[in-house]
């Protein structure tokens, strides 16, 4: 083997290493959100409703008219920031090594 392809070697084993990491903690985040689930539907649900929507108001509600919420699974609850903080970190992460590849493979072809 010579040096360079040594090293194309490590590099992708080190990229195959990245992906199963974050392959494991997406997972780990996808399971972690079960336990809220099932607490929410531990409890009875209402019947829904199959009266019409006023026709003043609409489909869609007037903005502030809903609940804050109560569980972290609500519709802005703590567990869609911490799903949305997550994402934003991946692509960050992952936006970061891109260019960090694409310098090191520009200084590699200049020398």
């Amino acid at each position: 083997m010579t040096t360079n392809h040594r090293a194309d070697h490590h590099r992708s084993h080190r990229f195959a290493r990245l992906l199963v990491g974050l392959l494991i903690v997406a997972a780990a985040g996808y399971t972690a959100s079960f336990p809220v689930a099932a607490a929410s539907s531990a409890q009875p649900e209402p019947p829904p409703s199959t009266i019409a929507p006023d026709e003043e108001q609409g489909i869609i509600p007037e903005p502030n008219s809903g609940h804050e919420p109560r569980e972290a699974g609500d519709r802005g609850g703590s567990l869609q920031l911490a799903v949305l903080a997550v994402i934003v970190t991946g692509v960050g992460v992952i936006a970061g090594f891109v260019v960090r590849e694409s310098r090191r493979n520009l200084a590699a072809r200049g020398s």
